[in-house]
């Protein structure tokens, strides 16, 4: 994914204050908010999250592009995860 890329994803997904990694994955410093945008994917590679991650009420069957670490709360419930 090109840096392009990213950055369109996040405008759309309203994800600031982000950086993004050599590997092409975004850190975040504050919170990320994807729940309910009905997503079978996670859209971007997050590395890191220091507010909560929220993925919820979505249609995702894996974590795959989750930040390995967040700082906050990691809400992942009602989506189709095996």
């Amino acid at each position: 994914m090109k840096p392009s890329e990213i950055h369109n994803i996040c405008k759309k997904y309203y994800i600031n204050n982000y950086t993004i990694n050599d590997d092409m994955s975004i850190s975040v410093s504050g919170n990320v908010g994807l729940g309910y945008y009905n997503l079978k994917s996670i859209p971007i590679n997050f590395k890191e999250v220091d507010g909560y991650f929220n993925c919820s009420y979505n249609q995702l069957i894996s974590l795959k592009g989750c930040p390995e670490t967040v700082g906050g709360d990691f809400y992942c419930n009602n989506n189709q995860l095996t």
